[in-house]
């Protein structure tokens, strides 16, 4: 394929053409390697990181129940109600490795205690950078994702949070970074920006419904990737995958297209999809 990089923008071709060497660009190579350097195709095209919507869901669409216990990283460990099997949970952690940075917000945080680590083993290019959508720097001290914290960690907050909670925060090593949005949350583009500037290329969303809708809502993702489990929960207080108002109407419904199925044996499957419709590449 073409190099994308407008700072090379083809040249190599010409080079080699000059030297006499034949060049051809087979379409079918071409598409692979687009799929294969997606992220820095997107980067490069874009000048923003690609986002991924992940979620783990029921049939219906739930991704949490009321009643469900929470705090899995509990000593003695609690119950955790998983909607998805290990080998779905194994799946996503190669779709993790895949990505520069990854996002939750602090709802998630705390109900969870989660890590949000990239447990493949597999060598990376740079470390996965773990960031918390934070509007008043809730994220406790004594947090998973701050006790496994190597330089990694970034907590994305406003104005109205407590410097005191910064300062101790920051002598744990997370890097503080204040994005707000004008009704005083934290600002999830402001995020996106940011990973623009220091050259992220893929930014990945496991959180909450609220975030989920947020991310959704405002444009920012540009691919979806939801495993389903063979469960049905129901209810009108279930979590769906996103909050939020919604849409209103079935006609201004978010598309999807491209959809792709990742079949996860024995019953379970992942779709994947992409949410803009002028996509190049």
């Amino acid at each position: 394929m073409k190099d994308p990089n407008p700072q090379v923008a083809g040249r190599g071709f010409t080079r080699l053409r000059d030297a006499g060497v034949e060049v051809e660009i087979d379409a079918t190579g071409a598409g692979r390697a687009v799929e294969i350097n997606e992220a820095f195709v997107h980067y490069m095209r874009t000048g923003r990181p690609l986002v991924t919507l992940k979620g783990a869901l029921t049939l219906d669409g739930k991704i949490a129940a009321p009643d469900d216990e929470t705090n899995p990283g509990a000593n003695p460990p609690a119950q955790f109600p998983w909607i998805t099997s290990a080998t779905a949970r194994e799946h996503v952690q190669l779709l993790r490795h895949a990505h520069d940075a990854i996002l939750t917000g602090i709802g998630t945080v705390l109900s969870d205690d989660c890590r949000l680590t990239d447990r493949t083993g597999e060598p990376r290019s740079r470390p996965l950078l773990r960031i918390v959508l934070d509007s008043l720097l809730r994220l406790p001290v004594d947090s998973a994702m701050v006790r496994s914290c190597n330089n990694d960690v970034l907590a994305i907050t406003t104005s109205a949070a407590s410097p005191e909670r910064r300062k101790r925060l920051e002598a744990k090593g997370v890097r503080i970074e204040v994005k707000e949005r004008k009704d005083g949350r934290a600002s999830l583009q402001g995020v996106v920006e940011l990973l623009a500037k220091e050259k992220y290329l893929s930014l990945m969303i496991e959180a909450g419904s609220k975030v989920n809708w947020t991310a959704l809502e405002s444009g920012s993702v540009d691919r979806i990737f939801f495993y389903y489990g063979p469960k049905i929960l129901g209810g009108l207080e279930a979590l769906p995958l996103a909050g939020g108002i919604g849409r209103r109407r079935r006609s201004d419904a978010i598309r999807v297209h491209g959809i792709a199925i990742h079949q996860i044996p024995p019953d379970e499957f992942a779709v994947e999809g992409y949410l803009d419709v002028h996509r190049d590449y």
